[in-house]
């Protein structure tokens, strides 16, 4: 049975997603920052004869997210008309082993599609810190603008709509914080996390300014941020598309969760 879930629904719902917090960040993160009674978030549940949750939708605005701890037990066609019903649809992502049990009952014309691995690092595993570097900063708020300012110079990033009010907010928040180094008083080479919840964060912006690669400034940030995520006992993830990138973060401890997937219309 499926039903619209509600604040009496939070303990269950984040019980029932938590145990993955990498996997979920999206959906923890939306919840924690709109409830259940906002326009901009709406919760879905789809329960079994005992009265437990077998699968969950999150939707933010135009855009859908499923998940269920067992793949089996992920209503395709049942999620398909929910997500169909709901109104506007701009977006399905999620795991693509989840969302392709949906899109073949998702009746609209798909704009296009974007496939990514999603890669987590557990907890537990220890940081060698060989290559930590003692000139790693941590950004203030104040400081978004210049942020974005190197990530616009960036080719991987020069399509990116950032607002740095946005970032700044985030900062603000505690949704999102930035490490960097530079040099001559300018950022050279940054790190940033975004939807930071009580389990988990989403690195971002991994990128370095062109004359000053493959001197372990990334790399460097990288390890600042995950020993600062380590001591909150915040699960660090990201994704990548770019195999080389992947290398990077497999000697940092990262390993793929699965492919991540991106369904447009």
């Amino acid at each position: 049975m499926i039903r619209q879930l509600a604040e009496k629904d939070r303990e269950a719902v984040l019980a029932f997603a938590g145990d993955r917090p990498a996997e979920n960040l999206f959906i923890i993160g939306d919840i924690d920052a709109f409830g259940f009674d906002s326009d901009t978030v709406t919760v879905w549940g789809d329960f079994d004869e005992s009265g437990s949750l077998t699968s969950i939708l999150l939707r933010y605005k135009e855009n859908f997210i499923p998940y269920a701890r067992n793949i089996d037990q992920l209503d395709g066609k049942a999620w398909g008309d929910v997500i169909i019903q709901a109104g506007p649809l701009r977006m399905i992502s999620g795991l693509k082993t989840q969302v392709g049990k949906i899109l073949p009952y998702i009746s609209r014309t798909e704009k296009g599609k974007k496939l990514c691995f999603y890669a987590k690092r557990e907890d537990d595993l220890p940081l060698n810190k060989d290559a930590a570097r003692g000139d790693v900063k941590m950004a203030f708020p104040e400081e978004a603008d210049k942020i974005v300012q190197l990530r616009s110079e960036i080719a991987e990033f020069a399509d990116s709509s950032e607002d740095p009010s946005d970032l700044q907010k985030n900062m603000e928040k505690g949704f999102s914080r930035t490490y960097y180094i530079e040099e001559k008083d300018e950022p050279v080479s940054v790190v940033s996390t975004t939807a930071e919840t009580r389990g988990a964060a989403m690195i971002v912006g991994v990128c370095t300014k062109k004359g000053y690669e493959h001197r372990g400034f990334a790399t460097g940030c990288l390890i600042k941020m995950i020993a600062a995520l380590k001591a909150e006992h915040k699960q660090p993830c990201l994704f990548y598309d770019n195999p080389e990138a992947g290398k990077i973060y497999k000697k940092l401890g990262f390993s793929d969760i699965g492919e991540w997937v991106m369904v447009s219309y």
